[in-house]
């Protein structure tokens, strides 16, 4: 397991010895908090960890991410609003871009220039999204999927204090 903050590889039962982030604040982080934390402003309290957090279904993840991560879904349950929109907005202008060249005639030299920017713009931009939908699945079956958690705070022990 690594450390969420640095990166340093941690061993069971250990603590950071950079950041003193322990294997069980990594264990028992929350994915649902990082909504809230977000829109409080305290985006620097994220960490990115590959560690799924005992409030999301790897089962869940796996599936999403297999059958409809081209179009964001594994993204947006897990919290990465981001990326998840920018795959929604590649798949449907894609898709919009696609169905509108199939049911309009463009006969105007205006309006073909326009309808093959567009799909330029979306022909690349949904490529660049299969290509990562790709790598998101090696990422899940490897465990290298990155959840974003919110690790819970340390509490002092007597001796700390």
């Amino acid at each position: 397991m690594r450390c969420p903050v640095c990166g340093a590889k941690l061993v069971a039962k250990q603590i950071c010895p950079y950041c003193k982030i322990t294997d069980e604040q990594i264990t028992s982080a929350s994915n649902k908090k990082v909504k809230e934390y977000r829109k409080s402003g305290k985006k620097d309290l994220i960490c990115y960890t590959n560690v799924i957090p005992n409030d999301l279904s790897k089962l869940k993840i796996i599936l999403f991410t297999i059958f409809l991560g081209w179009c964001g879904v594994n993204h947006l349950y897990v919290s990465r609003p981001v990326r998840g929109t920018f795959s929604i907005v590649a798949t449907a202008g894609s898709f919009i871009t696609l169905l509108l060249g199939a049911v309009l005639k463009i006969t105007s030299n205006a309006g073909l220039l326009i309808y093959n920017i567009f799909y330029t713009i979306f022909f690349y931009m949904m490529a660049f999204n299969v290509i990562m939908w790709v790598f998101d699945i090696i990422a899940v079956i490897c465990k290298g999927f990155k959840v974003p958690v919110v690790l819970p705070r340390k509490e002092k022990r007597e001796w700390q204090k």
